[in-house]
């Protein structure tokens, strides 16, 4: 917290120089420079004066996010007004795109560049992963990935924002955000602008007509012994049936779709990481094509 004053001016512009100069980074830079500044006497320079925030107000973001165990927004936190948290430093998470991820996702974002929350017009696609019925489930992340891709495919085909569903984690399947299991920064770089962090419908600048006007529409699910739907693009604005999630549906696509930029990067943006981004791991899905006569399915 940095108030408006000749010395905090002063201050930064140490900062930047000494960054640019001595090649180190900002945080350590600050100190330095603070450390310089506060020893300087009365009439040299202006004096800095700094003092310590209590850390249980001025919170990192090890100890807002994970340690109080808060994966979403809640509904509605109730503290003591001189114990609440006041500011929440979003670090102890890697790259910028990780950050505005969080920070969407739990409604603490309200920069609306192109209108990313306030459009009338938009169109919007959502879907819901099923609570897993076994403890130990197979698969379960993996398949609500292919899920994901299949509504990212589906919005892209009928020009509709996918918003996201929430994911489970881990062997006992913990309700979790995709940076708990994506690369943030690699998704972004093929999907940035066609999807809509889980908590969207309830940030302040949505407007009522876009939370209020959802219509649940479902696949229908063919005949026989198969729980697999296949869809082809022409077929996607009838979602009509009995079949409740995505996670066994499957897009037919003809050969002038697959020349598309989007469908044919979509593989490389599902790579695994954990909740800080420590790096992007393997590939958790890819983009595998299977032919059927003259058409393709992604699997």
């Amino acid at each position: 917290m940095v108030r408006p004053t000749p010395a905090s001016h002063k201050l930064y512009v140490k900062v930047r120089y000494m960054t640019k100069s001595k090649g180190i980074d900002d945080r350590t830079a600050l100190n330095e420079a603070a450390s310089m500044m506060k020893s300087q006497k009365n009439g040299e320079e202006a004096v800095l004066m700094v003092g310590v925030l209590e850390k249980s107000r001025f919170l990192s973001g090890r100890d807002y996010f994970e340690r109080e165990g808060r994966m979403f927004p809640k509904e509605e936190e109730q503290c003591d007004p001189t114990e609440c948290p006041l500011v929440v430093h979003n670090n102890w998470i890697i790259g910028n795109a990780a950050k505005v991820y969080r920070m969407r996702e739990h409604l603490m974002w309200l920069y609306d560049r192109d209108r990313y929350y306030s459009s009338p017009t938009r169109k919007y696609l959502t879907l819901d992963n099923p609570t897993p019925r076994y403890r130990a489930s197979g698969n379960v992340t993996r398949n609500e990935l292919l899920a994901l891709r299949t509504a990212l495919i589906i919005g892209h085909l009928v020009n509709r924002v996918v918003i996201l569903p929430i994911f489970h984690c881990t062997s006992v399947h913990v309700q979790c955000p995709l940076n708990s299991i994506i690369h943030v920064k690699t998704f972004e770089s093929v999907c940035a602008g066609l999807y809509r962090e889980s908590s969207f419908l309830r940030h302040p600048k949505v407007p009522d007509s876009v939370k209020l006007g959802l219509v649940q529409h479902t696949l229908r699910k063919p005949g026989g012994k198969s729980s697999a739907v296949h869809v082809t693009a022409d077929e996607l604005i009838l979602l009509f049936g009995k079949h409740s999630d995505l996670q066994h549906v499957f897009v037919e696509l003809h050969a002038n779709q697959l020349r598309s930029r989007f469908i044919r990067d979509l593989g490389s943006a599902f790579r695994g990481s954990d909740y800080r981004q420590l790096g992007a791991l393997e590939y958790i899905i890819s983009g595998n094509r299977k032919k059927v006569g003259t058409r393709y399915i992604l699997v």
